[in-house]
């Protein structure tokens, strides 16, 4: 009977952790962890963005009426992507560049990225669950786009919702 009851333990045993060691191995996803820089792209990648406001210090969003926002790209450590924007019209001059390619900040991913025609540092943030993108940055220069002398540089703010 000891040995029955030695045999039925070990049995109980093997047969909990075989149990522990299944449950443990199919916790989580075949894919390794993804970077912090792979999660905020594909946030990122979850729109079109549809723009909410625009600001220098004066609300400037009826300069670009119906404006969307698509980041574009594939993941890489350290990648180039994409970004392009439309609207049913752009201001003469503007400090957004329609569509350019950006990349982000080393040891800033989830609050920095960088515009690289013109090496322009951008701040942005989620809030809402990631249905809110503000994207702020101080801009010098000229602007984009073409015609009349008129004052783009300054802080701006472009905040952009999702469904």
């Amino acid at each position: 009977i000891s040995t029955m009851n030695h045999l039925s333990r070990v049995f109980t045993v093997l047969l909990i952790v075989s149990v522990g060691l299944l449950s443990f191995n199919c916790g989580g996803s075949d894919d390794p962890d993804k970077s912090e820089e792979e999660i905020q792209l594909e946030k990122l990648k979850a729109g079109p963005w549809t723009l909410t406001s625009a600001s220098d210090g004066q609300d400037r969003t009826s300069e670009y009426p119906g404006m969307t926002l698509t980041f574009t790209g594939t993941f890489a450590a350290g990648g180039i992507y994409a970004y392009t924007s439309t609207a049913s019209a752009w201001p003469v001059k503007s400090p957004w560049k329609a569509e350019d390619t950006w990349k982000f900040v080393s040891g800033s991913v989830g609050s920095k990225i960088i515009r690289l025609h013109d090496d322009v540092e951008m701040t942005y943030a989620l809030t809402n669950s990631d249905k809110q993108l503000s994207i702020s940055f101080n801009y010098i220069g000229a602007g984009f786009e073409n015609g009349r002398t008129e004052s783009v540089e300054g802080d701006w703010v472009f905040t952009f919702t999702r469904p």
